[in-house]
C-alpha cells in the first residue's frame, strides 16, 4: 500500500497560528460593551477533550493536546436525525469538534493542525519529538496519521481504518521511532451496525433464558462491536502493517517498556445479570508473533488499571480482589494487597519507582508505596487530611515522577471540607509533605474507570488542566522548584470581560442533626440583604459542593447563566443511605434551602428545583412531596421503576436490572422481592400530589433509550391528571448535552432560563 504524503497548503490543512486576538475589531468592540454572560458565549467556549491526555514532546518544549472547538461544525452537520454514538465516519460522538493543538510552552505560540474537515484526537509524540501521531477522519474514514514537525508535512500511514473509540486509546511508537501499534477495524465489521444502533443484520433476534452466560461474549458480540479490532503494527518507512492479533475488543494497550510485547485490557463480557459491570481480562501480545498469553482474568469495571515494570518484566495490574503483580515470563501472580484490602478501592494507577523495586499505588483514599517482593508495605498519606485524586508520573512512562533535590513524589489532593485542589511533595522517605499550592480550583483528573489524572512531569514543571468557578478550564504550568505558575492556554478569552457569580460554600443540618455542606452560586452584583429568587440543583447521592470551583458548576446547563439573570443557585449534598431515595431526598434537600432562606439570601415565595438524568429522578420525586418549588425542570431521568426494570434493548441486554436492584437504583431486590419500594421510590406513582408546573427535556438517551419513553411516561400522566407540564424532545440527540447540536443546547437553555422567569418573577 502506498503512504499519501499530503502537502497541508494542496488541501487546505495549512497549519494555521492561532493569534490570541482571534476576533475582528467589531467584535471585540461589542464585547466590551458587553458585560453579561449570555448563551452565545457559552456556545463559543473552547474545552478540553476528557478522552485524550496531554502530551508533551522529549525536550519539553511543545505541548499537544486536543481541543473541542466549537467553530468546527461539521460534526454536528454530518449527525443524523437518529441517535447514533458515532459520526457517520465511524468515529466516536464524543470526538466531535476535535482539533488537535499545539503550543510552544516558552513562546506561547500555538498552531492547530488540520482543517475543518473531519476530527483529529489521540496525539502521541515520536521519541525523537519530531513526529507527532494521531488518528484522523479527515478523509472520511479514521485512520492514522502522522505530523512532520521539521517539515511542516503530513502524512496518512495507511488507508486502513482503525478501530480507537477512547482517546486515551491512542497510537503507540517503539523505542525507535520507527513503528508504530494501533488497533485496525476488522474487514467483517460493517459500520453501518455501528453508526446505527437499530439496524441488526438479523430480521428474527432469539434470546432465551437459561443460555445467559455471564462472561461469555455470546450473544453480545454486537452489543460491543465497537471494540473490536485487530492490532497491527505500522511500518513507518514501509508500507507493511503486521497484524499481531484479530477480534479483540480492548479497551486499552501499554506497550512494554522493551518493545517486547503489548499489555492489553480486552473486553469478555458483561457480568452478572444484577450487576451489569463488564468482566476484562489482561492478555501479552508479543510483538515477534508468538502466541498471545491470558494472564489474568476476572477483571472488572472499576479496577482495570494496568502497569509495566522498568524492565518490562512483570506487570501490576488492579482486579477486585487486589492489586496483583505478574511475571510475563511464566505467569506468576502475586496479590500485593492482600493483607492490606479486602476489595480495593483504585483512585490511581500505579507507578513504579525507577529501580522497580517498589510500587506507588492508591487505593481507599491513601498512596501506598508497596514492595515488590511483599516484605514492606507503607501507607504514605497518613495524616495528610486530604483526599488524593493522583500522583504524577515521568512523562510517558509507568514510573513515579520524583523531584530532583528532595526525591519526593507529587501527589494531586482535594480537601473535602474546603474542596480546593492542589498539589504535595511527599517526601516517602520522611514522611513528610509540602504543599506546593492548595486553592479554590478544580485540578483535572478523572479517577478510576478508564484513566488516570493529566498531569505531566518535565523536569522540575508539571503541566495540568484547571479550572474555578468563574473561568473555564485552562492548561497552567508549575515550577516546583520555585513554586512559580504561568497560564499555558488561552482558549477563550471573548469570556475576559464578562460578569460572573461568585460561590461560596454553606453548611445545613438534617432534621436529625446530620452536617451537610452545599454549594451557593450567588447572583452577580450580588447586594447584602436582598433576598433572589433561588433554583436548587440536585442529584442524589452525589455531594454536588465538590463542584463549587468548576466553572458553571455542571456541564448540563452553565449556572452562571442564571446567576447573570439575577439567580441564586443551590447545590446540595446528598448522601443517600436507605433503599429509600426518593424519600430520603426531602430530609437532605429543604433544611439546605430553608438555611440559604434563613440567611436572607432567598426569597421563600420564589424557588425553583432542576436536575438531570437521577438528578431529573430525584427533581420529579421531591416535588411529589412538597409544594415549595414554585417552577421544576427535569431532565433525561427515568421516573418509573417498575417499567425501567423489565427494560430489554435491541441488543437483548436488560440493562435495568442491574441499575435497579445493585446499582443506582437502591432497591437491594428484584421487583417482585421489593414490589412496594419501587412503587413508593417510582415517581410517576405519585404524580396526583404534584403542584408545581415543571419543564420535562430529552434527548434518545443511553444506548438503552430510556431518556424517551421514561420522559413521555411522566408527561402522559401529568395531561392526564391536568398538571402544568411541558415537554421537549431533542430526537437524534444522547443522553449527554455537550454532544447535542449546538442549536438544540442554545433552545434548551432558552427554555429553561424562560421557564423559571415565568414562574419565578
Amino acid at each position: 500500500m502506498q503512504k499519501t504524503l499530503v502537502l497541508i497548503l494542496a488541501i487546505g490543512l495549512a497549519m494555521c497560528v492561532i493569534s490570541q486576538d482571534t476576533f475582528t475589531q467589531d467584535t471585540k468592540e461589542e464585547q466590551m460593551a458587553q458585560k453579561t454572560l449570555t448563551i452565545p458565549d457559552i456556545l463559543k467556549i473552547k474545552s478540553f477533550s476528557s478522552r485524550s491526555r496531554l502530551q508533551l514532546s522529549p525536550d519539553g518544549e511543545f505541548l499537544a493536546y486536543v481541543v473541542q472547538d466549537p467553530h468546527n461544525k461539521s460534526s454536528f452537520q454530518e449527525k443524523t436525525m437518529e441517535y447514533s454514538r458515532f459520526l457517520p465516519t465511524g468515529v466516536f460522538m464524543e470526538h466531535h469538534s476535535s482539533a488537535i493543538w499545539v503550543t510552544n510552552i516558552r513562546t506561547k505560540e500555538t498552531y492547530k493542525l488540520g482543517s475543518d474537515d473531519g476530527v483529529d484526537w489521540a496525539p502521541r509524540w515520536s521519541p525523537d519529538g519530531r513526529y507527532l501521531a494521531f488518528y484522523s477522519d479527515r478523509m472520511g474514514a479514521p485512520q492514522l496519521w502522522v505530523w512532520d514537525k521539521v517539515k511542516n508535512k503530513m502524512l496518512r500511514i495507511s488507508e486502513k481504518p482503525i478501530t480507537a473509540i477512547f482517546g486515551f486509546e491512542a497510537p503507540q511508537w517503539t523505542s525507535d521511532g520507527k513503528h508504530l501499534i494501533a488497533k485496525l477495524r476488522p474487514e467483517d465489521i460493517d459500520i453501518s451496525t455501528l453508526i446505527s444502533p437499530d439496524t441488526n443484520p438479523q430480521t428474527i433476534n432469539v434470546w432465551e433464558t437459561e443460555k445467559y452466560e455471564p462472561s461469555s461474549l455470546e450473544g453480545q458480540a454486537d452489543r460491543l462491536a465497537y471494540l473490536k479490532g485487530d492490532l497491527g503494527v505500522f511500518d513507518f518507512d514501509t508500507d507493511d502493517v503486521l497484524i499481531l492479533t484479530s477480534g479483540l475488543y480492548t479497551i486499552n494497550m501499554f506497550l512494554s517498556p522493551d518493545n517486547a510485547a503489548v499489555a492489553v485490557i480486552n473486553t469478555i463480557g458483561v457480568g452478572e445479570l444484577t450487576a451489569q459491570k463488564a468482566i476484562f481480562e489482561l492478555l501479552l501480545v508479543p510483538l515477534d508473533g508468538t502466541p498471545v498469553k491470558r494472564l489474568a482474568t476476572g477483571i472488572k469495571t472499576g479496577s482495570e488499571i494496568v502497569s509495566w515494570a522498568p524492565d518490562g518484566k512483570h506487570l501490576v495490574y488492579g482486579h477486585p480482589d487486589g492489586l496483583f503483580l505478574v511475571s510475563v515470563q511464566d505467569g506468576v501472580r502475586k496479590n500485593l494487597t492482600a493483607n492490606l484490602a479486602k476489595n480495593p478501592r483504585f483512585v490511581m494507577r500505579p507507578l513504579w519507582n525507577p529501580s522497580g523495586t517498589s510500587i506507588f499505588c492508591g487505593f481507599d483514599g491513601h498512596v501506598w508505596e508497596l514492595a515488590t517482593n511483599g516484605s514492606n508495605a507503607r501507607k504514605l498519606t497518613d495524616g495528610l487530611g486530604r483526599g488524593v485524586y493522583g500522583v504524577v508520573a515521568k512523562q510517558d512512562t509507568h514510573i513515579i515522577w520524583q523531584s530532583n533535590e528532595t526525591q519526593s513524589i507529587c501527589i494531586h489532593t482535594h480537601d473535602h471540607e474546603t474542596k480546593k485542589d492542589g498539589f504535595y511533595l511527599l517526601n516517602s522517605a520522611e514522611g513528610s509533605t509540602t504543599c506546593l499550592f492548595e486553592e479554590p480550583l478544580s485540578i483535572y483528573g478523572r479517577v478510576g474507570d478508564e484513566f488516570d489524572i493529566i498531569t505531566v512531569g518535565c523536569g522540575e514543571k508539571l503541566v495540568y488542566r484547571v479550572q474555578n468557578a468563574t473561568q473555564p478550564e485552562e492548561i497552567w504550568m508549575l515550577d516546583t522548584d520555585t513554586g512559580k505558575r504561568q497560564q499555558v492556554s488561552d482558549l477563550n478569552p471573548h469570556l475576559l470581560d464578562l460578569q460572573f457569580g461568585e460561590v461560596r460554600l454553606i453548611e445545613s443540618k438534617t432534621a436529625e442533626g446530620q452536617p451537610l455542606q452545599g454549594v451557593l452560586m450567588l447572583p452577580i452584583n450580588y447586594e447584602e440583604g436582598k433576598r433572589y429568587p433561588l433554583v436548587t440543583w440536585v442529584y442524589g447521592g452525589r455531594n454536588l459542593s465538590g463542584y463549587a470551583y468548576q466553572f458553571g458548576l455542571t456541564g448540563q446547563i452553565n449556572f452562571q447563566l442564571l446567576a447573570t439573570r439575577g439567580y441564586a443557585v443551590l447545590g446540595v449534598d446528598t448522601p443517600l443511605k436507605t433503599h429509600d431515595p426518593m424519600i430520603e431526598l426531602s430530609g437532605l434537600v429543604l433544611p439546605a434551602v430553608d438555611n440559604v432562606i434563613e440567611m436572607g439570601i432567598a426569597d421563600e415565595n420564589r424557588l425553583g428545583i432542576i436536575g438531570y438524568s437521577y438528578g431529573g429522578y430525584a427533581t420529579v420525586g421531591l416535588i411529589t412531596q412538597t409544594n415549595r418549588f414554585k417552577a421544576a425542570v427535569a431532565g433525561g431521568g427515568l421516573y418509573n421503576l417498575t417499567s425501567h426494570y423489565g427494560i430489554l434493548t435491541k441488543q437483548g441486554n436488560s440493562s435495568g436490572i442491574g441499575w435497579s436492584e445493585g446499582g443506582q437504583g437502591r432497591m437491594s431486590g428484584s421487583l417482585w422481592e421489593q414490589r412496594q419500594r419501587y412503587i413508593d421510590n417510582s415517581p410517576i406513582f405519585h404524580l396526583d400530589k404534584v403542584e408545581t408546573p415543571i419543564l420535562i427535556y430529552c434527548g434518545e438517551g443511553f444506548r438503552n433509550g430510556f431518556d424517551y419513553p421514561q420522559s413521555g411516561e411522566l408527561f402522559s400522566g401529568l395531561r392526564r391528571l391536568k398538571k402544568k407540564a411541558t415537554f421537549v424532545w431533542y430526537r437524534g440527540e444522547g443522553h449527554g448535552l455537550t454532544t447535542w447540536r449546538p442549536e438544540h443546547r442554545a433552545d434548551c437553555w432558552e427554555r429553561i432560563i424562560d421557564w423559571f422567569e415565568i414562574h419565578l418573577n
